[in-house]
């Protein structure tokens, strides 16, 4: 295994680990980490996924911009699965920067599924390129 797929496994272990977190904040009501932890798991997958191809950023929207314009417009990832992390990243923004806490599990369950399902995604569109 050379050092980059090491890295890029690294990072996939952590984007799981964050997203195993999630039920466990679901679990105990913390709906606004939820979605946090949601986002930043589907955000390192993000990173392991550009470190395939040696890229790297060093702010949120440059990992989403460099996921357009290196997979979306290049390699067929799904377009609908990028605007997805694109409006996680909203939503956990907005979330963490709000005075208001989510207390019902309706106002985030349209973003936990989808999350889960990107990660998935993710890792195996990385599993078919090696």
């Amino acid at each position: 295994m050379t050092q980059k797929q090491e890295a890029v496994n690294l990072i996939l272990d952590k984007a799981r680990a964050l997203m195993d977190e999630v039920d466990v904040l679901i679990e105990n009501k913390f709906y606004t980490s939820a979605i946090s932890r949601a986002y930043y798991g589907c955000f390192h997958a993000t990173r392991a996924l550009l470190l395939t191809k040696d890229l790297t950023s060093k702010t949120h929207s440059g990992v989403i911009v460099l996921l357009h314009k290196h997979f979306v417009s290049e390699n067929n990832f799904q377009h609908d699965k990028a605007a997805f992390l694109s409006k996680l990243m909203q939503e956990r923004n907005d979330d963490d920067y709000s005075d208001f806490m989510i207390k019902d599990f309706s106002e985030i369950e349209a973003y936990i599924f989808p999350a889960k399902e990107y990660l998935q995604y993710v890792i195996s569109y990385i599993q078919s390129q090696v």
